[in-house]
C-alpha cells in the first residue's frame, strides 16, 4: 500500500481539524484499536528540523479505533505561532503489533492571517 497524497491548507490563527479514515479496498474501516499515530512537518524531506509534530502521545492526533479514523487537531494558538508557510509531511500508523504504515503524505501550506 502506498501513501495517498493529501495536501493540507491551514489558516494561520484559526483552529484546524482534519479527519482521515483508513479503509480497505471495499471501503470498510480498518480497525485501529491499540494503534498509535505520528506526523511530522519539515521544510523538505531531507531537512532535519521539524516544523510541527503531531502524535497520539502529544494529543494532536486522536484515533477512533473501530472507525478506522485519525483526527489531526491544531489549535488557533498553535497555528498563530507558525513562523513557516509551507512544508512537507507524512502520517504514519503504528499498529498494536508494531507494524508501521505510511497512511498519507503531502504538503501543508499556511495562509496568512489578516485579522489579528
Amino acid at each position: 500500500m502506498s501513501a495517498e497524497v493529501h495536501n493540507l491548507s491551514v489558516e494561520k490563527g484559526a483552529s484546524y481539524e482534519q479527519i482521515i479514515r483508513w479503509t480497505d479496498d471495499d471501503g470498510a474501516a480498518i480497525n485501529l484499536s491499540g494503534a498509535t499515530a505520528r506526523m511530522q512537518v519539515r521544510a523538505a524531506t531531507n531537512v532535519t528540523t521539524v516544523l510541527f509534530e503531531a502524535t497520539t502521545a502529544n494529543g494532536k492526533l486522536a484515533i477512533a479505533g473501530d472507525l478506522g479514523q485519525i483526527t489531526l487537531t491544531i489549535t488557533a494558538a498553535e497555528s498563530a505561532a507558525f513562523t513557516w508557510s509551507f512544508g512537507k509531511y507524512d502520517l504514519e500508523i503504528v499498529t498494536a503489533g508494531g507494524l508501521v504504515y505510511r497512511l498519507i503524505r503531502g504538503t501543508i501550506s499556511i495562509s496568512a492571517e489578516v485579522t489579528q
